[in-house]
């Protein structure tokens, strides 16, 4: 007597059905966790610019700013952090770039992510520390921002908090 080895239609419909349970689970799920992780890169990235001027300033004993960039990275503009941002020694304490300043380093995000990036309105056009390390609005600075998709409870906005000291902080907030 033969044997027949293989599947039968039953054995292949099973489990074509929990392969597609599971990619209904989990689909949507890594797309949560894409989400979360782009807001949190982003957030990252801005908390070590953030320290990057303020170990500037003590440093050089001079004022160092941080301020969101225009879209070629060569000025300030405003509160719109979506293109990027400047750490420069702030000549003038303006917290303005001008030329003659010197740029310590210029972050960028790339062009497709711009849109999907959102920062809250009342985010600063700049935040500048004295030689001493500490903000010069001697007063705590928020930035908070989240990705356009943000939807509680699965994806949460980053909020950074810059003391009067200067010591910034990262924390998980609701999306706003």
């Amino acid at each position: 007597m033969k044997t027949h080895s293989g599947f039968t239609l039953l054995e292949v419909m099973v489990t074509l059905a929990v392969g597609v349970v599971v990619l209904a689970v989990g689909v949507p799920a890594f797309n949560n966790m894409m989400s979360t992780n782009q807001a949190v890169g982003y957030a990252n990235s801005l908390v070590g610019a953030i320290r990057l001027a303020r170990s500037e300033a003590v440093k050089r004993a001079d004022s160092v700013t941080i301020c969101a960039s225009n879209i070629d990275q060569t000025a300030c503009s405003g509160n719109n952090w979506n293109n990027g941002w400047i750490v420069f020694s702030d000549n003038n304490d303006d917290a303005i770039y001008n030329a003659g300043e010197t740029i310590h380093r210029v972050w960028s995000i790339p062009t497709d992510e711009r849109a999907d990036l959102v920062f809250a309105a009342a985010s600063p056009n700049a935040i500048r520390f004295i030689s001493t390390g500490a903000n010069s609005q001697d007063a705590q600075i928020r930035l908070t921002l989240r990705k356009s998709d943000c939807v509680a409870p699965k994806v949460q906005a980053r909020q950074i908090t810059i003391s009067r000291l200067g010591r910034a902080s990262l924390d998980i907030v609701a999306c706003f």
